[in-house]
Order: C-alpha cells, then sequence, then structure tokens
C-alpha cells in the first residue's frame, strides 16, 4: 500500500471529528488533489458503504466498516492467503516437500513458492510460537513442532477481522478454505452460540470469529488424526471457568477418546483472549510463583508510589490476572487483544508500570511476555490509577456579592468539579494567602497580580466556556512548570537510539542514556501520531522533574510507528512520577492538526505557545 496511504488512515484512525482536504495535505505533505485520490482508493475496497465519508466538513473514517472487513484487506492480503495455503500442506506432511511438488499443488511457478517459503520463514521467526520450518537441499521443506502450535500458525495467517456479523457461516467457510465446510462451520457456530448463552459468556465479534476458526481447526485436524496427547493435561486451569467452557465447547465436536488434551489446550486458549466470563475462582500458584509476584509488585509500589501490593484488593486483583496468563504464556499461545496500541497510548504510565513487573517476571517463570499482554496488565494497572490518583486541587473563591451568594456558588463549582477543594471564600484579593492554593477562580472582581497560570475568572451564570476553562485547568494540574521549564531542540538524526542520545546530552542528562534506552527495550515508547513519550526507567534526575522536547527533521522508524516529536520525560530524584503529565501529553497528540503545528515550531516560545493555545485557561 502507498505509505501516504497508510499514514493518511492512521490519522483518521485517531480521530472522532472530520479532517478537511486542507489539513490532511499539510500533514501528509502533499496536494489537496492527492488526498482526494487516497479517498477514492480506498472507497474502491469492496466494502457497500464507503470506507471514508466526505461532507463539507471534510473526511471522516467509518471504524465499524474498516475493523471488520477492509482491514486485512489492505494490508498484505495477498501475501498472508498465500501464506496459509502454503502452511496448511505443510502442516499435512510428515516427510519434506520438494520445492516444485508445492508449487504443483498451488499452481505457482518454482521461483515464486521459493520468495513465498523464505516470507514464511520469515514470518515464523517473528512469532513467538513454537515451530520450525526445516530446510534441507536437495530434499525440501517441512514444518516441524507440537500440534497446538502448528494450528497456532495457521491462525496467525488467517484475516479474521474480515469474517462479517452478517454472514459468519459463508464468511468463515471462506476464510478456511479446505479446512471447513459450510456444515461444519454451522454445527460449530450453534454449539458456540448454545454455550455463550447458557453460561452468559460475552465478547467482542472478532473475538468470536476467532474462536469459531480455532474449533474448526481444531476438529478438522482430530479428524485427520492430529490430536493433542491426552497425557500432557495441564492441570494449571481446571479450576478455571474457561475449562468448563472448554469441555461444553468440545463435547459435542470432538470423540470422548480425544476430549482430555483438547479441553486443557482450548482452556488456555480462551484464557488469553478478551472474553466477559463469570467466575469467582482464584487461581492456584505455588509458593515460589506467590513470592514472585509480591516481591514484584513490593518493589513496583516503591518505585511508583502506588498501592500494588498494601492493598490487598489490587494485590489479589494484578496477581490473579499474572497467574491466569502463565499457562497459556508458556505454551506460547499468543495473547489477542484487540486494543494493545490504544491502551499503551492512553495509558502509557500504567503500561511502564506493567513492562516493570514483567520485566522482572519473565525470567523467573520463564516465559516471553508480547506487548498484547503488557497492555491488559495495563489496563488493571490504570484501574488502580484512576482509584489512587484522583486530582484534589486546594483552591480559593474570590466572589463580589452576598456571602450566601458566594456559599452556594462554591456549592455548585465543587458539585461540578470534585477535583478541586475550595478551602476558602473571599470577597477581596487582597486577603488571599496565595502560596496557600493551587487555584484561584474569581468571579465578578479583577484579577489583578494574580498569577495567569493558577487563575480562572468565571461568570456568576457558569457559562460553558466557564465550565470548559476549569476543565482545563483540572486537566492540567500539576504540568505548567514542566512545560514552561522545557528544554527544546531542532535535531537530525536517523535512529530512535540517537535522538534519545542527543537530547539528553544536550540537556546535560546524558548519565541518564542507559536507563532510557532499558525502557526503549521492554517496550518502544511510540504514541502514534508521530509523538514518542521516553522515559527513564527507574532512574530520575538529580533534582526536580524535567522535560525535553526534540523535533526531528524527518520521520523516523520509532518500535511500529514513525516518529518525529519528542518528548522526554525525567521524573524527580524521588521517582514520583506526575501522571497528569502523561495524560496532558495524550491529550494534546490525540490532534494529528496540533502534533503537525508542533513540529513546525520554531523554538521554545513558539513551541509552548502551540501547546497552551488548545483549551487555553
Amino acid at each position: 500500500m502507498n505509505k501516504n496511504i497508510q499514514q493518511m488512515l492512521n490519522i483518521l484512525l485517531q480521530q472522532d471529528n472530520y479532517l478537511t482536504a486542507s489539513q490532511l495535505a499539510s500533514m501528509l505533505n502533499v496536494t489537496e488533489r492527492s488526498v482526494r485520490n487516497y479517498v477514492r482508493t480506498l472507497n474502491q475496497t469492496g466494502t457497500q458503504e464507503p470506507l471514508i465519508v466526505s461532507s463539507p466538513e471534510g473526511y471522516k473514517l467509518q471504524r465499524e466498516i474498516y475493523n471488520q472487513s477492509v482491514k486485512s484487506r489492505l494490508f498484505d492480503q495477498g501475501d498472508l492467503e498465500q501464506l496459509y495455503k502454503i502452511a496448511l500442506i505443510l502442516i499435512q506432511q510428515r516427510d519434506y516437500m520438494t520445492f516444485d511438488e508445492l508449487a504443483t499443488r498451488l499452481n505457482y511457478s518454482v521461483e515464486s513458492i521459493r520468495s513465498r517459503v523464505q516470507l514464511l520463514f520469515a514470518r515464523i521467526d517473528e512469532m513467538d510460537i513454537q515451530v520450525q520450518l526445516d530446510s534441507q537441499i536437495f530434499v525440501g521443506i517441512r514444518i516441524v513442532g507440537n500440534e497446538a502450535q502448528k494450528r497456532l500458525l495457521l491462525e496467525q495467517f488467517l484475516p479474521i477481522s474480515s469474517i462479517t456479523k452478517d454472514n459468519p457461516s459463508q464468511s468463515i467457510t471462506g476464510v478456511l478454505g479446505i479446512v471447513a465446510t459450510n456444515e461444519r462451520v454451522s454445527t460449530i457456530l450453534t454449539v458456540m452460540d448454545k454455550t455463550f448463552a447458557e453460561q452468559s459468556v460475552s465478547m467482542d465479534f472478532v473475538v468470536y470469529a476467532k474462536i469459531a476458526c480455532h474449533l474448526v481447526i481444531c476438529q478438522w485436524r482430530c479428524e485427520q488424526g492430529w490430536c493433542l496427547d491426552n497425557t500432557t493435561e495441564d492441570n494449571g486451569s481446571r479450576d478455571y471457568p474457561e475449562n468448563t467452557l472448554a469441555q461444553e465447547l468440545l463435547s459435542g465436536l470432538l470423540p470422548n477418546d480425544v476430549l482430555k488434551g483438547e479441553i486443557s489446550s482450548l482452556a488456555n486458549y480462551l484464557i488469553a483472549l478478551p472474553i466477559s466470563i463469570r467466575s469467582t475462582v482464584t487461581p492456584k500458584m505455588d509458593a515460589n510463583q506467590r513470592s514472585a509476584i509480591d516481591s514484584v509488585l513490593k518493589m513496583a509500589e516503591r518505585n511508583y508510589s502506588v498501592p500494588l501490593y498494601s492493598d490487598e484488593h489490587y494485590r489479589a486483583q494484578i496477581t490473579n490476572h499474572i497467574t491466569r496468563l502463565i499457562n497459556p504464556l508458556t505454551e506460547r499461545i499468543p495473547i489477542f487483544n484487540p486494543y494493545t496500541h490504544e491502551t499503551k497510548r492512553e495509558y502509557l504510565f500504567a503500561y511502564s508500570i506493567a513492562c516493570y513487573l514483567y520485566d522482572n517476571l519473565e525470567g523467573q517463570f520463564n516465559v516471553v511476555i508480547p506487548d498484547s499482554e503488557i497492555a491488559y496488565l495495563a489496563i488493571h494497572i490504570q484501574l488502580v490509577l484512576n482509584e489512587e490518583t484522583k486530582t484534589t486541587i486546594s483552591a480559593c473563591l474570590v466572589f463580589n456579592g452576598k456571602a450566601a451568594e458566594a456559599e452556594l456558588f462554591r456549592y455548585k463549582l465543587q458539585n461540578y468539579f470534585p477535583e478541586i477543594r475550595i478551602n476558602q471564600v473571599e470577597s477581596n484579593v487582597k486577603r488571599i494567602a496565595l502560596e496557600q492554593y493551587q487555584l484561584v477562580m474569581v468571579c465578578g472582581v479583577d484579577g489583578g497580580d494574580l498569577p495567569e497560570w493558577k487563575t480562572v475568572a468565571v461568570d456568576r451564570g457558569l457559562t460553558p466556556t466557564d465550565v470548559n476553562r476549569i476543565q482545563v485547568f483540572v486537566d492540567t494540574f500539576g504540568t505548567h512548570s514542566l512545560i514552561e521549564s522545557l528544554d527544546f531542540y531542532h535535531i537530525n538524526q536517523a535512529t530512535s537510539t540517537d535522538v534519545i542520545r542527543e537530547l539528553v546530552v544536550k540537556a546535560g542528562y546524558g548519565n541518564l542514556l542507559p536507563y532510557l534506552l532499558k525502557r526503549e527495550a521492554m517496550s518502544s515508547t511510540d504514541i502514534g501520531n508521530l509523538v514518542a513519550l521516553p522515559h527513564p526507567f527507574l532512574k530520575g534526575s538529580e533534582g526536580t522533574a524535567k522535560v525535553i522536547v526534540g523535533i526531528n527533521d524527518k520521520p523516523i522508524r520509532w518500535g511500529h510507528q514513525t516518529v518525529q516529536l519528542v518528548i522526554i520525560y525525567i521524573p524527580a530524584a524521588d521517582l514520583k512520577t506526575n501522571k497528569t503529565f502523561f495524560d496532558e501529553v495524550y491529550a494534546r497528540t490525540s490532534s494529528p492538526e496540533l502534533v503537525h503545528r508542533l513540529i513546525h515550531a520554531q523554538d521554545k516560545t513558539s513551541f509552548i505557545q502551540i501547546w497552551n493555545k488548545r483549551g487555553r485557561i
């Protein structure tokens, strides 16, 4: 796909509002005519409705259509189909197959098959599953690995998102090819619907489609004699509700003599999926597992000042989540999480804590933790943060009017904004002990010499503009000094490592480079919209927190994204992280238009002005 088209899709995916052709052209550095051509190309993907709708306000992506039926068609769909067909043939072979035989089976040239097999080699290397493509000169190729892993390999090449709600049976049959028949798929969907209804299980449709494909492949392989070994039953998930669910799903599809191993495997597969299932089960763990998790939660609480261990409810919630995932991760079952990128971007602070936990646990549990699972754990941690880091802003109200009116207005403000605690009501600005308050709201009086950054003027009627003005203050509370004192640089580097190195050295924080690079190695800090937010791993400055901004001359590869605007956050010496700053960066950089303007800032002053312009107080 054209890189500009892909970038335009990425921009539109992160927008709820319309963007004009002019705005998109400016962001992509192309003409408006090119934008219109890109839209026309995307709208010719075969969907009944346009993928991108246009109006006098501009263009907007229809996410529902994109997520369900178009995504896989746009990105290397031809490659995926070919790799699926090759893998399907090879996993049915015990012996080597020559390239000539494979080419004949698929009606491709030998040269084409060789290039596809090379791509299959590369894709298998990228996947964290235990299969290998074995190749011998003059003999041929074959896939080696255990049966459960071979099935998972097949699934990696299925365009699950192209399965439609309006006709799931037909679209699943089409996706799976020779593996499926209409009768097989219909039977499996009937069993799934009945079982999920009886056990009150719910999930997104894409997860439903994924389970259906998995069951079709499972039944097909068993019919061919490739059942899982019953002697390797894993007892770790027997008490989980997913085990009961697996038993109900498979009991009508497979012979009784093969159920034992298949149920255990399916239970672990279901645990790795985002499904909602009623459960009061506390996962069992041995003493070593509990000790390892307790230890890392204590360290995380000490380093991040979040009660992940001392609060019994939070400790149990996170411990249960980690324990449940040990078996699926050990079996190299891919953790399916369609919202990994969004979670990482929106909850980057929680994601960083999750990275820390798993970085310490990977070696002890002998598992490799994918980004998708880090994102799941981050959601649990974010729930803790939401409860424990609620902002309380000490405020004073200066009100020109009767005391009773002032008290009613105070009540109204605190009712609207529970984050604000109005500790004093005055009628005269000069009587305020300014240093005691983080916010001063003035109503009907002149703010005089009050600091602009901590003063909000409001009307007695509390207009929508007033509400927005106060909400902006709440949302950006605690970050003003960081933004005002940031270091700003224009740079020209080709790699993320070089960018980080130049910025921290220029700003005088070169000693923190190893800690920043360690955090990047755990999971890259790209957050989308051409922005990255690097921060050191458990290391702060020698004094107060610091922000370093770098604008690279051109976008460069950074993790799975391209990045041009780099915002390095360095916590204070006590490592207390300003969560609000992470939230503000997310809020600001959610607008591609604002990011575009920030990237073109000429100096520190103009950057800060642009940063503060949106929702300016």
